[in-house]
């Protein structure tokens, strides 16, 4: 029988989904991927996984009964349907999949065993020549990638991270980094600019890749040797993929208002 994993949501989450279902795979299990959401709802730039890392999948992407479909599993939720749409780790996921499967899936253990297939194929296709230049800047220095998110969160109400939790993590950075220089990314440049001059940073920002582009930023993320990230799975990827061996990575201590133990798995990594 087939699993279908339902990939939704921003590039971000769709990695984090992508990675479940190279897990499923992994255990032998035959698994498809049903992109039928982004035919209704415009989420960013829609499906990227094919434009980003040049993966090819055969994808389930039907309207009409089969999305009615859908969003009838989604509010009865039968036994067909493995849904988990909490954001704690769930340890059975990987376990007991059913025929439809819907989560997020925001956890490095889920991927545990195929991490190196993870990096593998999540290779960056597409990198012009200006990014490529900044990303050997990024090498040369003690650069550090700092993710401030406003925009869209605010918008919808999710969390925000505040200003005290970027205060306490450049203090971090520069206790133990020299002359660290903060490559700034953010969907609100006006505020991060006005916390970088406030904390007297030595930074550049980050504002030209936008719209279809914007994924390379989170290649510039993966080529700074530091990063502080924001609660956003954007930036999560950004800095599990950065390869530094040395690398200092600082996470928010919490992830999301409404799932205060929620704390997104990596080893290594510091929650401030």
């Amino acid at each position: 029988m087939s699993h279908k994993v339902i990939i939704t949501g921003g590039l971000g989450n769709q990695m984090f989904q992508y990675a479940y279902v190279l897990a499923l795979r992994q255990r032998g299990l035959r698994v498809a991927m049903d992109t039928s959401y982004y035919g209704f709802f415009k989420m960013h730039n829609g499906y990227e996984l094919e434009n980003v890392f040049g993966i090819k999948e055969s994808l389930i992407n039907k309207q009409g009964f089969h999305m009615y479909w859908l969003r009838v599993l989604n509010k009865y939720r039968p036994s067909c349907l493995y849904t988990y749409d909490k954001l704690l780790f769930e340890k059975n996921a990987l376990e007991s999949p059913r025929h439809y499967i819907f989560g997020y899936w925001q956890d490095e253990r889920y991927f545990s065993g195929v991490e190196e297939q993870v990096r593998r194929l999540f290779e960056f296709h597409g990198i012009d020549e200006n990014n490529k230049q900044i990303a050997d800047e990024m090498k040369g220095e003690n650069s550090v990638s700092l993710h401030i998110r406003r925009g869209d969160y605010a918008q919808f109400g999710m969390s925000l991270v505040g200003e005290d939790y970027y205060r306490k993590a450049i203090d971090r950075i520069k206790s133990q980094v020299e002359a660290p220089i903060f490559y700034i990314f953010s969907d609100d440049m006006r505020e991060a600019e006005n916390m970088a001059k406030s904390m007297n940073l030595s930074y550049r920002l980050m504002c030209h890749n936008r719209k279809e582009n914007s994924y390379k930023d989170m290649f510039l993320m993966s080529q700074c040797k530091h990063n502080i990230i924001a609660n956003s799975s954007f930036s999560w990827w950004g800095a599990w993929l950065n390869s530094n061996p040395k690398k200092m990575v600082i996470a928010p201590e919490r992830w999301d208002g409404k799932t205060p133990d929620f704390k997104p798995q990596a080893k290594g990594w510091i929650l401030d």
